[in-house]
């Protein structure tokens, strides 16, 4: 019986012909109580353990909650379980007939029991994503708001200087004058209606926050654990819609800031009886003043389908920018949590900062005593890069900032280091002659290192990534990619000749494998287990020689990086 409507009867009454009026309801078996029959609710040795709520309070769960049944459609039995295979609840009898092969089986009283904390972590993780949204939200309203004062503000500045200008010529440029001071208004009116068109959508934004904060609130209090469970599934979506609207905002330029300008003639004071115009009104779209925080776990999603994990078939690109770097020698590339783009050029003791809209930023030193070193980046946390040193002395590994491109910390190795990742507290390094060798962050000055079993002695100009289980190599001179467990037994190894000479390599959140093929000019996807593999990049779409790549997890952005010259992002879904 779930419904928005409060109840006013009891439902076990009703089925004897008797009006009594319902105190509560039970979610499980879906049906209002009056006093006498809660009690016999309570005690009856079939429902005493379920747990039931006012009316007032069941009133105030969101509709999307109370519609969530508790009892399967097809065999009439209470949903205990959820198969994460098929995103489906189902019962003890869908078990045996619909699920005997599915191995993600969860019994979601098990899930929901306090003591495992994944009750709280899941409406937690909405909680704090609603809590970024809104103040994300709040932050781009003041922004836009502050940016109409800073327009009226220049607006008013031009207007004094268009007026100080005037009194210095001649009143035949009375006309002139007027003509530019509606050219400025007209532009103010033009780019104000702009941001207070932002603002609403922002503000409609905001009110859909506000109602799902108190729609949450209301579920953490009088919810059900299987409304809970069920509930959060919409709760993510709802909220990452809303993320994905002020993203959009974002990316499309709707926050950049306008900035208006007056520019006169050069040559007025000579040429007063010849002058067309008294000067120009001109807005500059520049780069934001705002950035977002989105501190909530996107990697704790409770729904994230595996069918996607396991399958790369439905993997598909969208080319959403080509950067041209015009550098030779591109052998690393990593992207920052505000945006930026980090390229390494090898071996030239430099590193290269670009927006996400492929416009040049910056060009740093890395060591100001060092001459030819960097090889690879590895990202250590959102506004930390660690870099390489390569072939060439001195042998370390560089702590870089990516929004100051300055140097925090050096690590010296005692061995050259090519392709660098950064997991579970370690730098994962391939080395000149020792293999792959993992270092543990936790000692000071990295003394604490072992050598990789069963990875090849020489893996020089070679790449590796990893994650908290696995550790990926590409070895280009065999043309293979292998699989590692961190105690360096080989879990498979893939060899093909659509992929040749593969370098860089890369995981996203399913930790599918992206490998770029050198030789074979393309960019490959693996599957996580090395069974399945498929060219997802090729010539055809600019494709010559890549060598770095990075995956952007928040963003599902997928950056390639030519050895020569060119960069691309592209859009992963």
């Amino acid at each position: 019986m779930a419904t928005d409507e409060i109840a006013s009867f009891c439902n076990i009454c009703l089925t004897r012909d008797q009006n009594k009026l319902a105190e509560e309801y039970c979610p499980q078996c879906e049906e209002a109580l009056c006093g006498d029959c809660r009690h016999h609710h309570k005690i009856s040795k079939s429902t005493k353990s379920h747990q039931t709520i006012s009316l007032e309070k069941y009133n105030k769960l969101p509709s999307f909650i109370k519609q969530i049944k508790h009892n399967c459609e097809e065999h009439d039995c209470f949903l205990e379980c959820y198969c994460k295979c098929h995103d489906s609840l189902c019962c003890k009898r869908c078990l045996i007939s619909s699920h005997k092969e599915c191995k993600e089986i969860i019994f979601i009283e098990d899930f929901l029991t306090p003591s495992t904390g994944y009750h709280s972590v899941a409406l937690h993780n909405i909680e704090k994503a609603l809590k970024d949204l809104d103040t994300n939200i709040c932050s781009a309203i003041k922004d836009r708001n502050r940016n109409l004062t800073e327009l009226h503000e220049q607006k008013q500045k031009i207007s004094k200087l268009i007026k100080e200008k005037r009194q210095e010529i001649n009143t035949r440029l009375d006309n002139l004058e007027d003509a530019l001071q509606e050219k400025a208004s007209a532009m103010e009116n033009e780019y104000c209606l702009k941001i207070n068109k932002v603002i609403a959508k922002l503000e409609y934004g905001k009110k859909k926050v506000d109602k799902i904060i108190e729609d949450v609130d209301s579920v953490k209090m009088f919810a059900s654990n299987l409304q809970i469970f069920m509930g959060t599934k919409t709760f993510q979506e709802n909220v990452s819609t809303n993320e994905i609207n002020v993203h959009e905002l974002c990316d499309n330029g709707k926050l950049n800031n306008f900035t208006m300008e007056c520019t006169f003639n050069d040559k007025l004071e000579e040429l007063r009886n010849e002058v067309k115009v008294f000067g120009d009104i001109k807005v500059d779209n520049c780069d934001k003043h705002i950035s977002f925080s989105w501190r909530g776990d996107k990697s704790a999603q409770l729904y994230k389908s595996t069918l996607g994990a396991n399958s790369i078939e439905n993997i598909n690109v969208t080319l959403v920018r080509k950067i041209n770097i015009n550098v030779n020698g591109l052998s690393g590339c990593a992207i920052s949590e505000a945006g930026n783009i980090m390229f390494l050029h090898d071996h030239s003791n430099s590193l290269i900062k670009y927006t996400r809209n492929g416009k040049f930023i910056s060009k740093s030193v890395i060591n100001q005593q060092a001459k030819d070193i960097g090889y690879d980046l590895a990202v250590i946390d959102s506004d930390t890069v660690a870099v390489s040193s390569g072939g060439n002395d001195p042998q370390q590994i560089y702590l870089i900032d990516m929004n100051t491109t300055k140097t925090s910390q050096v690590f010296q190795l005692g061995d050259r280091c090519y392709g660098l990742s950064y997991n579970n507290n370690s730098f994962i390094c391939c080395t000149h002659m020792n293999g792959i060798k993992i270092y543990d962050r936790s000692h000071d000055n990295l003394t604490n290192a072992r050598i990789l079993p069963n990875a090849p002695g020489m893996v020089a100009y070679t790449y590796v990534t990893s994650n908290k289980n696995r550790i990926f190599h590409t070895n280009w001179r065999d043309h293979s990619v292998v699989c590692y467990e961190l105690s360096g037994q080989v879990q498979w190894k893939y060899c093909d000749s659509i992929l040749r000479q593969p370098f860089g390599i890369t995981l996203d959140s399913y930790s599918n494998i992206y490998v770029a093929g050198s030789e074979s000019n393309n960019v490959v996807v693996i599957s996580k287990d090395g069974k399945q593999a498929k060219e997802l990049i090729g010539a055809n779409d600019g494709i010559s020689n890549p060598r770095a790549m990075y995956f952007d997890k928040n963003k599902n952005i997928l950056l390639v990086t030519n050895y020569k010259g060119y960069a691309f992002l592209f859009n992963v879904t």
